[in-house]
């Protein structure tokens, strides 16, 4: 194999590879609301643990939370008590069971020995059946002066394997990163350094 060829491999491998870290978000909001309005946040009252993982786990809501008010701060929003802000913010997590079928699957080797190079593709036709958990993160802002929900932002993607709690604490901030680099609308988004 020639050298234009190994390294056109290694640029489409090194893409592949690159397309992977990216991570999904999407928003819905209230069209016409003025969002330039916002200054002041607050966590939604939730003394019926009817949002959030304060119930089931702490350690991961604390992160959550961690996260959401230092993306916030960070852009100029200030933290107040509820009854003083402009906004309230609350979130979600959903964790699916999920089953991925593939009917083709394939491999590239590219080798070196003393004698000469070699490669090689294999392409197996067999059917692969894979589990898997999908989270979904929901960031919800609830206008104060109307009650109603003015914004969502979600990210929902597959979980990877997050028992290090350094690892898991990285995949959350560039989780809520990602999802609150769409707050508010209209507004020109910046570098999240995605996970």
């Amino acid at each position: 194999m020639n050298a234009k060829i190994s390294y056109l491999l290694m640029a489409l491998i090194v893409l592949a590879l690159a397309a992977c870290s990216s991570i999904p978000v999407s928003q819905d909001f209230e069209q016409g609301f003025d969002f330039s309005g916002l200054k002041t946040f607050a966590w939604e009252p939730n003394e019926n643990n009817s949002w959030g993982l304060a119930a089931s786990n702490q350690l991961v809501d604390r992160r959550i939370r961690g996260a959401i008010e230092n993306n916030l701060t960070s852009r100029q929003f200030s933290q107040v008590d509820a009854n003083e802000a402009d906004f309230l913010v609350s979130y979600n997590v959903v964790v699916d069971q999920r089953i991925r079928s593939s009917n083709i699957s394939g491999g590239v080797s590219v080798g070196r020995s003393s004698r000469s190079r070699h490669g090689s593709i294999g392409i197996s036709t067999g059917s692969q059946i894979r589990t898997y958990e999908q989270g979904t993160l929901y960031i919800d802002v609830v206008d104060v002066a109307s009650d109603k929900l003015v914004w969502r932002g979600v990210s929902s993607q597959a979980l990877p394997d997050l028992s290090d709690p350094q690892r898991l604490t990285d995949h959350v901030n560039a989780t809520v990163a990602a999802v609150m680099a769409q707050f508010p609308p209209g507004r020109e988004p910046e570098s999240t350094g995605a996970y």
